[in-house]
């Protein structure tokens, strides 16, 4: 979970002329365009890209945030976990000689041998970043292990299926808000409401949504893709403003005809 800092004051603006322009409560208005940003947010949380790529003209996510996500656990995996077609014995006795192996990142002393996926699993877990989820540069080396293709390739598939877990932390403000459906594609909502909410407050200065996620695993400057995903939400309510304010003027034209 992050706690991010981010400026809302232009959104804030751009709802209340919005309000004002459409003869909507702000309130409502807040509840809706929030709705949006949610979208939005999903689309450039992990495996989204960090400037946008793989959002939508809409503003939900696509398809290739997937693939990204799926490339990563690949890599990740394929780094840690080389395969061998050795026997085991004859693995363990060139480990302990402090046999050095190649890899795609140099000749590395490899540690382990894992014969099961349920191994691969737990050295996967010692070499991941508790920030961010991705292998730590420095497990490269100390945290790798040989293995089957058999047993890597049961285990990738398994980590595959988490793509889309940490986008699954907005489901339920998602859901609350009711942002649209096309922006919670199933690879993400098969994972089911993941820890998070959405708060509603009302003070003198008027209605407070708090968006929360709690889920692990998330990358250094997450509140600056926060702020992108507001900032393209002021540019889209902007732009809806310019429309309406275009077709009101056709409106008038045509009634003084």
């Amino acid at each position: 979970m992050i706690t991010a800092e981010l400026d809302t004051s232009k959104l804030n603006k751009a709802i209340s002329l919005f309000a004002k322009t459409s003869k909507k409560s702000v309130e409502q208005v807040m509840r809706q365009q929030a709705g949006i940003i949610v979208s939005h947010v999903i689309a450039i949380t992990p495996p989204g890209a960090r400037k946008g790529q793989s959002m939508t003209e809409r503003g939900g996510i696509d398809s290739s945030a997937r693939k990204r996500g799926e490339s990563a656990i690949k890599t990740d995996i394929n780094i840690l976990f080389p395969t061998t077609r050795m026997k085991p014995d004859k693995v363990y006795g060139l480990i302990q000689s402090g046999f050095r192996w190649g890899t795609g990142r140099g000749a590395k002393k490899i540690p382990y041998y894992a014969s099961s996926a349920a191994d691969l699993k737990r050295i996967h877990a010692k070499a991941r970043s508790p920030i961010t989820g991705r292998i730590r540069t420095g497990s490269i080396g100390q945290n790798m292990a040989l293995t089957t293709t058999a047993a890597r390739r049961e285990f990738l598939a398994d980590q595959k299926k988490k793509v889309g877990i940490l986008n699954a932390g907005w489901l339920k403000a998602a859901r609350e808000l009711k942002t649209a459906k096309r922006a919670t594609p199933a690879w993400i909502t098969r994972h089911g409401n993941k820890p998070g909410s959405v708060n509603f407050s009302t003070s003198s200065l008027g209605l407070t949504i708090t968006i929360t996620n709690k889920m692990p695993y998330f990358p250094g400057k997450m509140d600056e893709r926060i702020q992108q995903a507001i900032n393209r939400r002021v540019r889209g309510i902007e732009k809806a403003l310019v429309d309406m304010l275009t077709r009101e003027g056709k409106k008038f034209n045509q009634n003084q005809k």
